[in-house]
């Protein structure tokens, strides 16, 4: 078993008990409501974060640790002969500084550090940090898993049905212009990464034409790139979540599906009730 350290942030959607099993090192993303700030998952659990947000969701914010936060646990695990290489994986450096901190704070040591800006988040960006994980047991070399990681990003998807217009204007992903325009003539937009970038992929007049859109879309990701596990992430509606569970599972019963909450960072910018569907593509 190789001795590789495992780093990453909150954005990854890592729970607690996956992190204690594998010993990995998650830095928390701020979210900042009413003018208080809470560390993801340390202050408040997702859960209470997307409550808030319920209640109070209108002009919240977020943020990265503080480099310092990274420094501390670098030069922890350069201490540490338990160690003898770390792998870090962050979210899409278009979307924030984790990676670029992150990638700051590793200068300078003298074990091997690779840092992968992993051009996404939640549930893909989760499936690269297992892999990192699965590394220590392979029969690769470091370079040879880290490039596996990186290749993942060419793969991985995550798509958006957003419910916060505001949101998203404040957040800069969308214009004031269409954010008027979407509220006013009732669009449904869908999201999708980019290069690391999130773009606005299609907007449809009604709710239904965009579920069978979204489905439709779906299906073809299962049949032309042997898509076999697809996480249905929300932002904190489950009963919205069971009805595209129930959708999904009656047009592509082959699918492996994983429930779990939208990262939190990303569930601000896009308002409670938010459902996204994320997956990596097969080689």
């Amino acid at each position: 078993m190789k001795k590789i350290a495992v780093v990453t942030d909150s954005s990854s959607g890592i729970d607690k008990a996956y992190m204690e099993a594998h010993d990995i090192r998650v830095l928390p993303m701020s979210v900042i409501i009413d003018g208080v700030s809470y560390r993801d998952g340390v202050d408040a659990t997702t859960e209470e974060i997307y409550n808030m947000l319920q209640k109070s969701g209108e002009g919240a914010k977020t943020s990265q640790p503080p480099i310092g936060e990274f420094m501390e646990v670098y030069e922890a695990l350069e201490a540490d002969d338990d160690y003898e290489a770390i792998i870090a994986v962050h979210a899409s450096s278009e979307l924030t500084g984790t990676y670029q901190s992150s990638l700051s704070a590793s200068e300078g040591l003298t074990k091997p550090v690779y840092v992968i800006d992993s051009r996404i988040g939640s549930y893909p960006m989760k499936q690269m940090v297992e892999q990192a994980v699965e590394a220590r047991n392979s029969d690769k070399s470091i370079e040879e898993s880290v490039e596996d990681i990186k290749s993942m990003r060419e793969r991985a998807q995550l798509y958006l049905l957003p419910q916060s217009f505001n949101q998203l204007r404040k957040s800069g992903r969308i214009s004031a212009s269409q954010s008027m325009l979407a509220s006013v003539l009732n669009i449904h937009l869908k999201l999708k990464f980019d290069d690391g970038k999130v773009i606005i992929d299609e907007k449809l007049r009604t709710k239904k034409k965009m579920v069978n859109a979204v489905l439709a879309g779906l299906e073809k990701h299962v049949k032309e790139e042997a898509v076999k596990t697809l996480a249905i992430v929300h932002a904190g509606n489950v009963d919205l979540t069971k009805e595209w569970r129930t959708k999904i599972e009656e047009r592509m019963p082959q699918l492996n599906l994983v429930v779990e909450p939208l990262v939190t960072v990303a569930g601000v910018h896009t308002g409670h009730g938010t459902i996204g569907f994320g997956f990596t593509r097969n080689k």
